[in-house]
């Protein structure tokens, strides 16, 4: 029997990306994280496409030295590597570590496609997050960001699964879901309200909606909808 994989964008989607940036943020610019998250969100994709290819602790860096410039907000001893340094202890999700239990339980294999990089996805692994991927590619590996074409090539490069054979799911219909659709495969968006990231859904065209094959607003319902999909 062929395998049946499910591919998971990481931040956003696992690991509770909001809070863990919201305690960071606090910790250097006080009652300042919200509006500094905002506009972290709209600084980092442009930051991503420039040329040359920087690993991502660099771009959290220098995504927030330019976010706290382009808001005149002064982060305290200008700790603009403060996302980067405290990314691997950012807290999973409560419904991660069940949902992907039960999910390997069910006989699938799981995979992680993330915009981060090796050594800070491992201090993920290591901490808030304990569990063996069968497949991990890091856009560090690949050197290519999402909604860029490098994880999901390379991750069709070393498995090939038919298309009723993969699922992605993602935080975003931009960074994941679209480019998994473009390859004819299906798409699973975790529309969690209260990340900021999610609400995107209520500004995409019916086009872009058309991307995602199912939408769910926690992990915990992902078993019962791959099932669904089945």
């Amino acid at each position: 029997m062929a395998d049946r994989w499910l591919t998971f964008d990481c931040y956003g989607t696992i690991i509770d990306w909001r809070t863990g940036m919201t305690e960071a943020l606090d910790s250097v610019a006080p009652g300042r994280s919200v509006e500094l998250i905002d506009a972290y969100y709209r600084c980092e994709p442009e930051v991503e496409a420039e040329p040359p290819f920087r690993n991502y602790r660099a771009i959290l860096t220098e995504g927030l030295r330019r976010t706290a410039e382009k808001s005149g907000i002064r982060l305290r001893d200008n700790r603009f590597s403060i996302l980067a340094d405290t990314l691997p202890s950012w807290p999973a999700f409560a419904d991660s570590l069940p949902a992907l239990q039960q999910l390997r339980d069910a006989g699938y294999k799981l995979g992680i496609l993330t915009n981060t990089d090796a050594d800070l996805f491992a201090g993920t692994v290591a901490g808030p997050l304990p569990f063996t991927f069968d497949e991990v590619i890091t856009a560090e590996e690949v050197q290519s960001y999402k909604p860029g074409d490098g994880m999901f090539d390379e991750f069709l490069t070393r498995h090939d699964p038919a298309p009723a054979n993969w699922i992605h799911i993602g935080n975003s219909v931009w960074h994941d879901c679209e480019p998994a659709h473009r390859r004819g495969f299906r798409t699973v968006f975790v529309h969690r309200s209260d990340n900021a990231e999610s609400n995107e859904w209520i500004h995409l065209s019916s086009g872009e909606q058309n991307s995602v094959t199912a939408t769910i607003a926690d992990l915990a319902s992902l078993p019962a909808t791959v099932q669904e999909l089945a």
